[in-house]
């Protein structure tokens, strides 16, 4: 485990506590690699550096095609498009370095920074010299409302690492609709994008699919018409922002410009729903059926050779669309550039001790950009000491890959903590996770709280392999009691498995949500031949986990060779310990077990995982919290650190010592001696104090969890002294 270096913590204080406008200040990140204030650096958009190369209007950006970009730490750089970090091109963030993501437009435009397959972020922040993402709002004074959520988009990287998308079962791509992510076997778009590039793509093109052609695409601009049909609800009137036409064939597409009798200069395509299109501007006047409406926009890939969308034989002149053979092709529909096959070992870069804050724009329910999107990154990749604040969507997901994460701490998101699907299989360790106070208490931080860790495998439910079989030691998430569903967040557990699951989790503490453990349900086969879910009670994760409720075992269920252990982790004030389909507003619906079913007992026996109902059920340890919505300023601190730590119990072990796990005979994400934590003063729950039992560093010389005046009159009157 980590130790802080004292001297450099009490100047770290002092830096603080000398700031003029708020105790939550952090002007002065940096100033231990030579940085200046926040205040006195200059501002620079990254595309002042390298050469960017513009991409069709849908894609919203620019690419760095070539060479190396450095980001130091005396400017203000400002991500003021979607910037694309392409093949053979690598971005250098130097220490200390602050990056501002500013306001879109529009949801599809957000701003975001995308590490291409074959490019690489280097991103090597410092315990004392962290960098930050942030909202272009926030000025690092302590004033901007951890209340601020989606305010850009995040970071995204994408890797050749192994995923299980099939283009049968997870395609063709469709935004934000059914998980439908895939535009070939092995190569995904990435969740939360309205274009399908090759620029927003991950994994690798495995064969050539039916449904697609070779050919070469023209350049330049291409413009058609098309007629508008009968209004369906809220569409085609004045003040709306959607229109309807007789059909939308195949080529109308995200970010094309659309004009006509009632549409507003400049209007774009946001999403499309059938024939209806969500249009990025109200209508100014009534559009009538047969009124002729005008499509244009730039080909995506033009001139480019490679594999593109079949699609019916059309009439209209000037659609993007050509002839490859027999079969009329899509020149802005799917398209990729050949095939290949995975890399897990792939290497996308570096980032160390990197908060996203003010994150999560979102394209449409169920297609959000996350705070850091790792899609089939490989374990060539290395990712620590990673924060998450405020995000509106998942704060961290992993679509697929084989990325290993560690030291990574979630803070007051909307959504999942941590999710991951398409058969991720790194490991994780030293994981963190808290959410704000509900509304019910007063204030308006925490309206959604979604699971600590969503646990999928395909949400298609096609039991393609890889499966997702991570293996995650010593977390600690904490919930905030929501027992109601909002928007896209009907998980509301701890562990919500689901979609044929796997993982495993050991030495963990899971708190405060409204289940510890839900297995989802499902009347899906298993995918072996001739086999089938039985009376089916507990679904896909369930079966690769417990027995049934009824006593009918799965044939891997107690065998030690489950795609699904969790064991040896102690659940601790959640409404319901562990639960069957409970997705609803309440689990009235679900199964909820208790001592005396099988599965139950198996849970807490032979695998060693200790359920206590009480929310104070463990002396030391607290879920308590509450935050004002308008000065950050921290009312009620949780405790994470338990004391005495709460023992591995029998029957468990540490991490294995495999050259990534560290040893830590304890469960959760903290160790309860004082000094020997990982979060650093740097990391915003410590620059709130919002944490008590934590000690980032020996800056909190009083141990009241938070760094302040007090502490500095301790220090004070032995600055000067010698330290031999």
């Amino acid at each position: 485990m980590k130790k802080r270096n004292l001297l450099v913590g009490l100047f770290s204080m002092l830096g603080l506590v000398t700031m003029g406008n708020s105790m939550f200040a952090q002007q002065n990140i940096g100033a231990a690699c030579g940085c200046p204030s926040v205040a006195n650096r200059t501002t620079a958009a990254i595309t002042t550096l390298g050469s960017w190369t513009n991409l069709p209007a849908a894609a919203y950006g620019k690419e760095l095609t070539s060479g190396n970009i450095t980001l130091t730490c005396d400017k203000i750089w400002t991500l003021d498009e979607k910037l694309y970090i392409g093949s053979g091109a690598t971005i250098t963030i130097q220490p200390g370095t602050v990056i501002k993501g500013s306001v879109a437009p529009s949801v599809a435009a957000a701003r975001a920074l995308i590490i291409e397959r074959g490019g690489k972020i280097m991103a090597p922040g410092t315990e004392d010299c962290p960098i930050v993402f942030t909202a272009d709002a926030d000025n690092l004074n302590g004033q901007y409302s951890v209340n601020n959520k989606g305010m850009w988009g995040g970071v995204l990287i994408c890797g050749k690492a192994s995923n299980n998308l099939t283009l049968a079962a997870n395609g063709p791509f469709i935004p934000g609709q059914g998980g439908k992510m895939a535009v070939a076997d092995g190569l995904g778009v990435l969740e939360g994008f309205a274009s399908s590039y090759p620029q927003d793509q991950f994994g690798v093109a495995l064969s050539v699919p039916a449904g697609s052609a070779t050919s070469t695409s023209p350049s330049g601009a291409y413009s058609f018409n098309l007629q508008a049909g009968a209004a369906s609800s809220g569409s085609n009137a004045a003040g709306q922002n959607k229109l309807t036409l007789t059909s939308a064939p195949a080529f109308v597409v995200q970010g094309q410009e659309v004009s006509g009798t009632g549409i507003a200069a400049g209007s774009t395509i946001l999403s499309i729903s059938s024939s209806t299109l969500t249009l990025s501007s109200n209508l100014t006047g009534a559009v009538a059926s047969g009124d002729v409406i005008a499509f244009a926009g730039t080909y995506p890939n033009g001139g480019a050779t490679g594999y593109f969308t079949t699609i019916p034989s059309t009439t209209v002149v000037g659609a993007p669309v050509g002839i490859a053979g027999s079969t009329t092709v899509s020149y802005v529909g799917s398209f990729y550039t050949n095939t290949a096959a995975f890399d897990d070992n792939d290497n996308s870069g570096v980032m160390t001790y990197v908060s996203i804050r003010h994150s999560g724009a979102n394209l449409l329910v169920g297609s959000e950009i996350n705070g850091l999107t790792l899609a089939s990154v490989g374990r060539g990749t290395k990712i620590e000491h990673i924060e998450i604040v405020s995000c509106a969507d998942d704060n961290i997901e992993l679509f697929g890959g084989t990325v290993d994460i560690k030291y990574c701490t979630t803070l007051f998101g909307n959504d999942d903590m941590y999710d991951y699907d398409q058969g991720w299989s790194g490991r994780g360790q030293f994981l963190f996770g808290m959410k704000a106070d509900h509304p019910s208490s007063g204030t308006v931080i925490g309206p959604d709280n979604d699971n600590g860790f969503e646990c999928d495998s395909d949400d298609n439910r096609s039991y393609n392999t890889p499966y997702s079989i991570p293996r995650i030691y010593n977390a600690t998430v904490i919930g905030n009691a929501k027992t109601t569903t909002t928007a896209d967040n009907s998980g509301m557990s701890a562990l919500w498995a689901k979609d044929f699951a796997g993982g495993e989790f050991y030495n963990s503490i899971f708190s405060n949500f409204r289940q510890g453990v839900n297995f989802a349900t499902t009347t899906a086969t298993n995918g072996v031949a001739g086999t089938s879910r039985g009376t089916n009670l507990g679904g896909d994760s369930w079966h690769n986990y417990l027995p049934q409720v009824g006593g009918v075992v799965n044939a891997t269920s107690g065998n030690g060779s489950e795609r699904l252990k969790i064991k040896c982790n102690t659940f601790v004030g959640n409404s319901f310990g562990v639960t069957l389909g409970a997705g609803t507003a309440t689990p009235s619906g679900s199964v909820i077990l208790a001592a005396g079913n099988v599965g139950y007992d198996k849970f807490v026996g032979v695998d060693n995982n200790v359920i206590i109902a009480s929310a104070t059920g463990i002396p030391g340890f607290s879920s308590a919290f509450a935050i004002n919505a308008t000065t950050n300023a921290i009312t009620t601190k949780n405790d994470v650190t338990p004391n005495p730590a709460l023992p591995l119990g029998s029957g468990c072990s540490q991490a294995p010592m495999d050259g990534f796990f560290e040893p830590a005979n304890y469960r959760g994400a903290f160790s309860s001696v004082a000094g020997d934590n990982w979060l650093s003063d740097w990391s915003y729950s410590q620059v709130l104090g919002s944490t008590t039992g934590v000690q980032a560093c020996p800056t909190d010389l009083n141990g009241d969890g938070a760094t302040d005046v007090n502490d500095f009159l301790i220090f004070a009157p032995a600055f000067g002294t010698s330290c031999n």
